[in-house]
């Protein structure tokens, strides 16, 4: 049972990267047909967002200003669907002395966004004016913005809804009246996104007006909504198996993007003969959207542990080198295993291609460092501890960094440098020093399974005449 409901939610998950996460985007399905003003519930689930009166049009109405495609504020409004029977239609601007409220739409999302997912958001508006006193106006603000939580906001005249659009036409007015413009722009979600929202995000002083009559203060700007897209761009697979190395197809198929591979192919789809990383741009109007997928050879040991030594107290990791199933020689079924202790280590896995072993030896060891420095020196020439020098017993690569010797009133008496052989007679500034006692110190560096640590060993020294 819940395998299968773990197959029907992948299976969901799939399909909403190819289908469009907006509801009704045309505003075509209807639970009535509208006959006057502010219904644009009746668009289901579109809602308004504010206190405003958001409207719906539909060519099934017999009311007039309501029917496509004589619909909008004023008895010359006209315009034409994109496709469907209707579209939506919002007050954007109001500046009368006694205004009315912007309006926003909403809706909910079919699945909320999936985290860092690259997305595609586009919708259509168009001008509706009104040619009473010439009081229509031209406006620019118009855009999308997305919530995790159901929005709605009470708003006062002249103020608009507190959210940030993350798509959104500003600064060239829309002073196309008989076609739709395309507002458009691509979002990396940041996971959880659930409700998108439609209106002018912009204050009265942020948006960019254009009146038919300067002269007359009262103006209204007014947009029709229609065709909302919010499309997840994920056209590859994270990973793809050549079979015995027989090529794939991939296929980065997006709206009507243009596209440019790694590879410099510039076709939507690109033959994948070898492994190796592949990365697709699809290139749409005002952004670019990336996807990249590795492909590994069956063939290929792609980069599985080969046999090793370790030191027992720095366990390693071992990575299975294909996607799959997997069944380890300890009984592990993850892709990956944490190894300390000596023995040959296989793992085999199940995919669409069949089934593959790997198998690598682990030899762990006990890895030490001990560093010996003398306690005493006695340099008269007798060739017995004359000098005072570092011992290593180390079983991996180390390099000395910095030796110093210091008097007891910290006085450097002796320093050496990285990739010198410390060794100190007693002397400094070439005189001899007087017996006694000596602090030493001993800088250096280890490199273990690549990786370099810093270490600092200090003691002291006799200096016997």
């Amino acid at each position: 049972m819940k395998c299968a409901f773990l197959v029907a939610l992948l299976f969901l998950v799939a399909l909403a990267f190819g289908q469009n996460l907006i509801p009704n985007p045309g505003f075509d399905d209807l639970t009535d047909c509208p006959n006057e003003h502010g219904q644009i519930s009746l668009a289901h689930p579109w809602v308004t967002a504010t206190n405003g009166t958001p409207d719906v049009y539909n060519e099934c109405s017999s009311t007039e200003r309501i029917s496509v495609p004589n619909a909008g504020i004023s008895n010359d409004s006209y315009q034409v669907q994109i496709s469907g029977g209707g579209y939506a239609g919002i007050f954007v601007f109001e500046n009368f002395s006694y205004p009315g409220i912007s309006e926003y739409i909403e809706t909910p999302l079919t699945i909320e966004l999936q985290t860092n997912v690259q997305y595609y958001i586009r919708f259509y508006a168009s001008p509706d004016i009104t040619l009473t006193d010439n009081n229509w106006i031209f406006t620019d603000a118009i855009g999308l913005a997305l919530s995790d939580t159901f929005y709605y906001e009470e708003l006062v005249p002249h103020l608009s809804s507190s959210l940030e659009p993350v798509v959104e036409n500003i600064g060239k007015v829309i002073t196309d009246t008989i076609g739709w413009t395309e507002v458009n722009g691509c979002y990396k979600a940041k996971g959880g996104e659930k409700y998108a929202i439609i209106g002018n995000f912009r204050s009265e002083s942020e948006t960019t007006v254009v009146a038919a009559n300067p002269a007359i203060y009262n103006h209204v700007s007014y947009f029709y909504i229609e065709d909302v897209l919010i499309k997840a761009f994920d056209p590859l697979p994270d990973t793809l198996l050549l079979c015995d190395g027989q090529p794939e197809i991939l296929n980065a198929a997006f709206l009507d993007a243009a596209y440019l591979w790694n590879t410099g192919d510039t076709d939507s789809i690109l033959l994948a003969q070898n492994s190796g990383v592949y990365t697709v741009e699809a290139f749409m109007e005002k952004c670019v959207l990336t996807d990249t997928v590795v492909v590994l050879d069956t063939r290929d040991t792609n980069g599985f542990q080969a046999d090793t030594t370790i030191c027992s107290d720095e366990p390693i990791t071992i990575t299975a080198p294909l996607p799959g199933s997997y069944y380890w020689s300890d009984g592990s079924r993850a892709r990956e295993i944490q190894v300390s202790s000596s023995g040959i280590y296989s793992v085999t896995i199940s995919n669409e291609c069949g089934q593959f072993s790997f198998s690598t030896q682990v030899e762990a060891m006990d890895c030490e460092c001990n560093v010996f420095v003398p306690n005493a020196i006695s340099p008269n020439g007798d060739g017995i501890n004359d000098a005072l020098q570092v011992y290593f017993g180390c079983d991996y690569e180390y390099r000395i960094l910095r030796f110093a010797v210091f008097d007891r009133w910290g006085g450097q008496m002796y320093t050496s440098g990285e990739g010198e052989t410390p060794v100190w007679d007693g002397t400094a500034h070439g005189k001899p020093l007087p017996k006694g006692t000596y602090v030493w110190y001993l800088e250096y560096e280890t490199l273990r399974n690549g990786l370099p640590e810093k270490n600092l060993e200090k003691g002291e020294v006799s200096l016997i005449r």
